[in-house]
């Protein structure tokens, strides 16, 4: 059996039962963080569509271009796999590994002489994680192989808390530029699975379901200024700020989103179903009438109806500022030929200025007779 050299910054062929799958994975959800290789082996079977990876290394043999990453901490085997768990799994299945159990792959059937070429595989190994952090958070969080939003929020997680331990003035900033995004993707997904992780440590809510389930539609609420408001999170914008404003969040608010994030109480379907909806969502919070229809029927698009009737005002106020704008640009085009379709279009907005007027003094004539 090969012997193995860390120091070396180059790729080395390793056994593949000498390698384990990473139970710190972001790929995993955080409930199988520690758990069992087995546990890792299976979900991963489940969920990571491996069978086109086993069958394409019977048929092409491992991919030497693409090594696995490998972490050997404190000089000792086994090595866990940082980077390339599916196709560590994938391989586990093909031999019939103890952790794969009865797991096999339907339709494939690999001979002794296909298995035995695959018996070591090209690893890059490394002795500290930080050795890959810039590698793997380039390619799954800005690149190719990009990883879910829940997955990637974890991870950028976890770097903040490195980078701020280094003493970084802007760790958001740093960390984009390391992975390939920016620092107002960074700041996103660390609020939101920040945000979580306070609600389960600190009030004790249940947020498994959102997590793992609704994440996406998690992170575009933590966009909406309506809905950060109303949690009592505010603007924050830079880690220290965040930190902060995390004392501040009101529980029963966060609970209370949260909550309409899944189907309970006998609805069929959550409140907030959708990501599009996530702003009109956000507008009905902001409005307290909005807000009682919404708890006592449960559904969006009335609470919806009510904030566009609350805010029927604002928007003629808007109108009214637009057209202002738009008497002064004609006042000063004195060099422009007016047209007809111009004539036309400022005696439709007359128009429909008079039967705007007409109808909300019908409807205050109406109001001021009732008894």
């Amino acid at each position: 059996m090969n012997e193995i050299d860390v120091q070396a910054p180059t790729i080395q062929q390793i056994y593949f039962g000498r390698l384990l799958l990473d139970s710190q994975n972001p790929r995993l959800p955080e409930r199988f963080h520690g758990e069992s290789q087995a546990e890792i082996l299976r979900f991963l079977y489940e969920q990571g569509v491996l069978e086109e990876l086993a069958q394409s290394y019977l048929d092409n043999g491992f991919f030497q271009h693409e090594p696995l990453i490998a972490l050997r901490e404190d000089g000792a085997d086994p090595l866990t796999v940082i980077e390339g768990n599916r196709r560590l799994a994938a391989l586990k299945i093909l031999h019939g590994s103890p952790e794969a159990d009865d797991i096999r792959f339907v339709g494939i059937d690999p001979s002794a002489a296909q298995l035995d070429q695959l018996r070591e595989i090209p690893c890059f190994l490394i002795s500290d994680r930080g050795q890959a952090h810039a590698f793997v958070g380039f390619k799954h969080i800005g690149g190719l192989k990009t990883w879910p939003p829940e997955a990637k929020a974890r991870y950028l997680l976890a770097e903040v808390g490195r980078l701020v331990e280094e003493s970084f003035a802007d760790p958001f900033r740093e960390l984009g530029r390391r992975v390939g995004s920016n620092a107002a993707g960074v700041r996103n997904s660390y609020l939101a699975i920040r945000i979580l992780l306070h609600a389960r440590e600190s009030f004790g809510l249940n947020v498994a379901y959102v997590q793992e389930r609704r994440f996406g539609v998690w992170l575009r609420c933590m966009n909406s200024a309506d809905i950060r408001t109303y949690m009592g999170i505010g603007q924050a914008r830079t880690y220290r700020e965040i930190e902060q404003a995390l004392d501040e969040l009101d529980r029963d608010r966060l609970a209370e989103v949260l909550g309409d994030l899944k189907s309970a109480g006998g609805r069929a379907r959550a409140v907030l179903g959708d990501s599009r909806d996530v702003t009109a969502y956000g507008r009905v919070l902001a409005h307290e009438r909005a807000r009682a229809t919404l708890r006592k029927t449960g559904e969006l698009s009335l609470a919806k109806q009510v904030v566009e009737e609350l805010e029927l005002e604002p928007r003629a106020q808007r109108l009214v500022r637009d057209l202002e704008l738009f008497l002064e640009t004609l006042h000063r085009a004195e060099t422009v030929d007016i047209s007809n379709g111009l004539l036309q279009a400022t005696e439709e907005l007359s128009r429909l200025a008079r039967s705007a007027r007409a109808i909300v003094k019908d409807r205050m004539d109406d109001h001021d007779q009732e008894p």
